[in-house]
């Protein structure tokens, strides 16, 4: 399993756009590609010649890690006829590319939870390199009519006693706006009077249009310079994207910092490409101002062009080689059944319909908009510009179509999280307190739930844990003076600690810290109601099944296996047969008495992974009228390899949401509505324990006895099964819930399937090589 930081993070939208353009014209389709910054003009001759130089010097081996003295050299030089800026070799550290630069800076300045302001429209990469140093990115949004600028207002109202640093690009991608002197000016004066960093993403600072001047920020004083890092780097202005050179410029104490986190990532950027950088800077500057003269007349032209579509507006860019219309009008109408309901929509469209790739403005935190580059020939910009008008003019008024308002809980933590289930009378009543502390009066919630017969009181101040768990379990009376056979916390908020659990079997005590996620709330109660009926019944005659259970004629048939041995697809396919009754998704509770196995769900609503979707049809319009959590509404978010690598990505689409894009998404759906009452039961006696496994060779049903079943049940282990459970670990019996793994609670186990297996036949069933069809002729015959 990938951490945690990674899974927090996307690919860069505007490469994956690229990517798919590419991969398009390879297959022979005849793609214009608009969405990448990269100029199409060469790299100047000279500076490709100082690279073969240095090929043929033999310059191939590492060079020092803050990059070769006469490249530093020429960069300050180069600073200070560009800019009036003074800067030191030391204060300059040279890396494989601005965006390298970037990510080493943050990673220098920023501390978990401290705060970065990033001004929207931003470059895709900035939250990113935010989120991977676990700081927080506070978004500003900037107007169209103020030229997509931050204003010295929104700057000071963003800035907390936690923010470290501003992130401001200038000129701007996506949008092409420029920060004149005086605006500038006005931005330092709110900086002066705060304990903050600047950085200064300066890449397009070359490319400006006309007669625009360009100032440094660093430029704007003394005191302002000692809280400014420049990033700057040759890929725009000398057509270099490939080369990857960038660097940093700033106060020492940053650049070394940098280094440090440099000499253990890329040790140094490329040696010959250094030498290409020092031709680049140090050498003749006419190509820059051909290409400058060669963008403005491209981007004049696209300007021409779109201004005589109707409904859009174009921002006019002072620099890069960005345009950023807005697009807002044709959102809601549709051509050839194809609704444009946002800005991946669009996008979509147009790559398919006009065969220009472009890149969605939601990937900038702008969903209005959509990012074009005028970076390419004007050939392919005048072939693109008749594209898109055309594709564009197609768009009509779509149909009203009532949209569904989904009730969905974008939950902070996603997964479940580890329960430390040995903790002593102390320590539980340490935490009990703490808990306590935090809960207060406010916004606290407490509901009493009927689990399997066990009142467990849930006391939380998060109102989506409160919201699913009155939905998800029964309510039991809250008598006066009656207490809870179990309790449950869970706090959130809670500064300095990790997410985490906690168990106190004793007193049937769980806790849960800085979680929101319902899914280790229901386990955690799952887990203790089964204890709580372990010690009411006694070992052997009660416990629970984690399994999908279904029931043909008053007799239950459970399957039972690990993620991989295709459960839940068996599941949707008997439940397709009319014979077949619903009863649980999960887990059962099993009571054993005169020769039967008596099997409850005591779940009201079934926490449901919402992929299923892919697995029966009348799924998706049931959880669009259930209360959901973590489904995907933004393509960025999305988990789905599979569909992206198909381009059958719904969201592109224009869909408002994505069932089958998270892992971790879950609708709370009713049984009910799955068929009826009568297509569901709550109770049945268990008959068949179906264990699974996934292989290639095995006999497709094998009858096994008590002592088999034992053995394979308390290994936790099927041929098939994705190993990825508990960090490589198994689950004993197959179940996540249980509160321990300690040969106490496994001779429980043991004890209480023993039982089970005496009353229910157990065979082991390859998926692999057979289906539903077989079970249900398995199950037909021994009826």
């Amino acid at each position: 399993m990938i951490s945690e930081k990674v899974q927090r993070i996307g690919a860069s939208p505007t490469l994956k756009i690229s990517a798919k353009a590419k991969a398009m014209k390879a297959e022979g389709i005849d793609v214009i590609d608009l969405s990448v910054g990269e100029p199409d003009l060469p790299t100047p001759e000279n500076i490709k010649e100082a690279g073969i130089k240095a090929i043929r010097d033999n310059f191939t081996k590492y060079t020092d890690s803050d990059g070769i003295l006469p490249l530093r050299k020429a960069i300050a030089k180069r600073l200070k006829e560009d800019f009036g800026l003074e800067y030191g070799p030391k204060q300059i550290i040279v890396s494989a590319g601005a965006k390298s630069s970037l990510f080493h800076l943050v990673q220098a300045l920023v501390d978990e939870g401290e705060e970065v302001i990033i001004p929207a429209p931003y470059w895709v990469t900035y939250p990113e390199c935010v989120a991977l140093a676990k700081g927080k990115s506070v978004i500003v949004p900037t107007r169209e009519e103020d030229g997509f600028l931050l204003t010295p207002e929104a700057l000071k109202a963003s800035i907390s006693p936690a923010t470290k640093a501003i992130i401001l690009n200038n000129p701007a991608n996506p949008t092409g706006g420029a920060y004149t002197k005086d605006q500038l000016l006005a931005l330092a004066e709110v900086i002066r009077g705060e304990d903050v960093y600047v950085v200064a993403d300066e890449i397009y600072s070359s490319l400006v249009y006309d007669n625009f001047k360009f100032t440094s920020f660093a430029a704007l004083g003394d005191d302002i310079k000692k809280k400014t890092i420049i990033v700057n780097g040759v890929s725009k202005s000398y057509s270099m994207t490939g080369w990857r050179i960038g660097f940093a410029a700033g106060p020492a104490e940053v650049i070394d910092g940098m280094s440090k986190i440099q000499s253990h990532t890329t040790s140094n950027a490329c040696s010959i490409a250094q030498k290409a950088g020092l031709e680049a800077y140090d050498g003749p500057q006419y190509d820059v101002q051909k290409m400058v003269a060669e963008f403005q007349r491209r981007r004049n032209y696209c300007l021409m062009r779109l201004a005589t579509v109707q409904g859009l507006a174009c921002f006019k860019p002072l620099g890069a080689f960005y345009l950023f219309p807005n697009v807002k009008s044709f959102y809601d109408k549709e051509a050839g059944g194809a609704k444009i309901r946002n800005s991946y929509g669009l996008a979509y469209y147009l790559l398919k319909e006009a065969r220009v790739a472009i890149v969605p403005g939601d990937a900038f935190g702008a969903d209005g908009y959509i990012r074009l580059s005028y970076a390419t020939s004007m050939t392919s910009l005048e072939k693109s510009m008749d594209r898109i008008i055309e594709a564009l003019g197609r768009l009509k008024t779509a149909k009203k179509a009532k949209r569904v308002a989904l009730n969905n809980t974008a939950t902070r933590v996603k997964k479940a999280v580890p329960v430390e289930t040995e903790i002593d009378a102390r320590m539980r009543d340490a935490l009990a307190a703490e808990m306590e502390g935090h809960l207060g009066y406010e916004g606290r919630y407490e509901w009493n739930a009927n689990i399997n017969g066990a009142v467990i009181q849930l006391r939380t101040n998060v109102a989506h844990l409160n919201d699913f768990w009155v939905e998800n379990f029964p309510p039991a009376p809250a008598e006066a003076g009656m207490t809870p056979h179990g309790m449950i916390y869970a706090v959130d908020g809670i500064a300095g600690r990790e997410p985490r659990g906690f168990y106190h079997a004793e007193t049937q005590t769980g806790i849960l810290v800085n979680t929101d996620n319902y899914g280790s709330l229901r386990s955690l109660a799952i887990g203790l109601a089964m204890d709580i009926a372990v010690r009411t019944a006694g070992a052997g005659t009660a416990g629970a099944v984690r399994g999908m259970s279904t029931d043909i004629d008053g007799s239950g048939l459970i399957l039972v296996g690990p993620p991989g041995t295709k459960k839940t697809e068996l599941f949707f396919e008997l439940l397709a047969d009319p014979r077949f009754k619903l009863q649980a998704n999960d887990v059962v509770f099993v009571r054993i008495a005169g020769g039967r196995a008596v099997a409850d769900c005591v779940e009201r609503k079934l926490y449901m992974p919402t992929a299923a979707v892919e697995l029966d049809r009348r799924l998706a319009p049931l959880f669009d009228r259930s209360k959901c959590e973590n489904v995907i509404v933004h393509k960025d978010d999305c988990q789905d390899m599979d569909c992206q690598r198909a381009d059958d990505c719904r969201l592109d689409k224009g869909s408002l949401y994505c069932y089958k894009a998270a892992k971790e998404a879950h609708a709370m759906l009713d049984p009910g509505w799955l068929g009826g009452p009568a297509a569901s039961v709550r109770r049945t006696n268990l008959r068949w324990l179906v264990l699974l496994r996934n292989d290639a060779t095995s006999p497709a049903v094998v009858e096994i006895g008590k002592d088999e079943a034992l053995r394979t049940l308390e290994a936790g282990e099927a041929a098939g099964a994705k190993k990825a459970l508990t960090a490589g670990k198994t689950q004993p019996y197959y179940n996540p819930h249980l509160l321990g793994a300690g040969p106490e609670k496994l001779e429980v186990q043991r004890a209480f399937f023993g039982r089970l297996l005496d009353s229910a036949r157990c065979v082991l069933f390859n998926s692999g090589v057979a289906g539903a069809d077989k079970l249900k002729e398995l199950v037909s015959s021994g009826r």
